[in-house]
């Protein structure tokens, strides 16, 4: 498991000795980047910085696991990420990963369940989601998320499941892309407007 591109492209990250986490994978990461690159480029989210279009945003990343893609886009100009896990190995792991690459400045750990999360210091711009599979997550995370004001009005939300799960509506949230990659599916949210 690598960083893929930005300042800490090429770095290694320490990954689990095990199955017991199942990081996304350099590929789905890559994949996910590419289309949050794009995505950003063409809404006022990323403002079209020179700087690239991840520059100046806060993220999230909740079940954070080894903290692969806040730390992808800490090296590609995210300005801070808020990692959220609970599990005392992914926490070893993530620290671990935040130490190696020298990001603690630009970064927040917070060890709290993400079905229950406190409120926000500070919504965020794009929030990244990778709940273990089958364990129905997700949608109280969504939840959790909108309760506590975690969301930016702007905000753009992903979904990480197995290809084969199915997200219901969340109400307060618009899903309007969803795409398998590999053995995975993304499922992109953004805020629902007045109009919608």
């Amino acid at each position: 498991m690598r960083i893929i591109a930005g300042r800490f492209r090429g770095q290694s990250l320490n990954s689990p000795k095990d199955d017991s986490i199942r990081p996304t994978s350099d590929r789905m990461r890559e994949s996910l980047f590419n289309i949050l690159s794009h995505r950003l480029r063409h809404q006022a989210i990323g403002d079209n910085d020179p700087d690239g279009p991840f520059a100046g945003l806060h993220m999230l990343d909740l079940f954070a696991g080894t903290g692969a893609f806040g730390l992808e886009a800490l090296s590609r100009g995210a300005a801070h990420v808020t990692f959220v896990e609970n599990a005392p190995q992914s926490l070893a792991l993530l620290k671990s990963n935040l130490a190696k690459l020298k990001a603690t400045a630009h970064a927040n750990l917070l060890a709290v369940d993400a079905t229950r999360l406190p409120k926000a210091q500070r919504p965020a711009d794009v929030i990244f989601l990778d709940p273990p599979y089958h364990e129905n997550l997700a949608i109280p995370a969504l939840q959790s998320l909108q309760k506590g004001g975690w969301i930016k009005p702007s905000g753009l939300i992903i979904v990480e499941s197995d290809s084969k799960s199915i997200l219901p509506p969340v109400a307060g949230l618009v899903m309007d892309d969803s795409r398998a990659i590999g053995k995975s599916r993304l499922w992109f949210f953004r805020t629902e407007s007045p109009s919608s």
